[in-house]
């Protein structure tokens, strides 16, 4: 599980807030790592493409800026929908990282889920901290995520992508 996101940049830390919490909770499995993966997404995209040893599972957590959803909604993504836009540069949802998420589900039998949570908002200069909406988003989206650990057929989410 790897959280996205510069945590210096407001609302654009959730995958690392969410990170931060599931470690400070200790209550997942062994088999299941956490990984505070901040701007390097596509380094780990990278690296899990050439390495022979991949995780059956990689769910990533992120922030996004979608039409329609009010902030700190969370929502699950599909591959073949993520936005091409985000505010900043270095995002999950810009290319090539959409190409390297296809080429990792399409060719090896990692299942890959994204949630994503609406920002409010990702100031234009360093300012750490999140949005109250966002940050009440932390804890449920870690609800949902300890639900689908101990029971893997739970797929709820507030909505999905459309």
């Amino acid at each position: 599980m790897a959280g996205c996101g510069n945590s210096l940049l407001g609302d654009d830390g959730f995958g690392p807030a969410v990170i931060k919490s599931l470690e400070a909770q200790n209550i997942l499995a062994d088999h299941i790592g956490l990984l505070d993966a901040g701007t390097s997404v596509r380094e780990l995209l990278f690296d899990l493409l050439l390495s022979s040893t991949i995780p059956k599972r990689l769910i990533l957590i992120d922030a996004v800026q979608h039409s329609n959803v009010l902030p700190g909604e969370i929502i699950r993504i599909d591959i073949d929908q993520i936005p091409e836009n985000k505010v900043a540069d270095y995002s999950l949802h810009q290319f090539p990282t959409i190409n390297m998420l296809k080429e990792l589900r399409d060719a090896s039998v990692i299942d890959i889920e994204i949630y994503g949570v609406q920002i409010d908002n990702i100031p234009q200069m360093v300012k750490p901290g999140l949005s109250k909406p966002v940050k009440k988003a932390v804890l449920k989206l870690c609800n949902l995520i300890k639900l689908k650990v101990y029971d893997p057929e739970f797929i709820s989410c507030n909505r999905e992508s459309a």
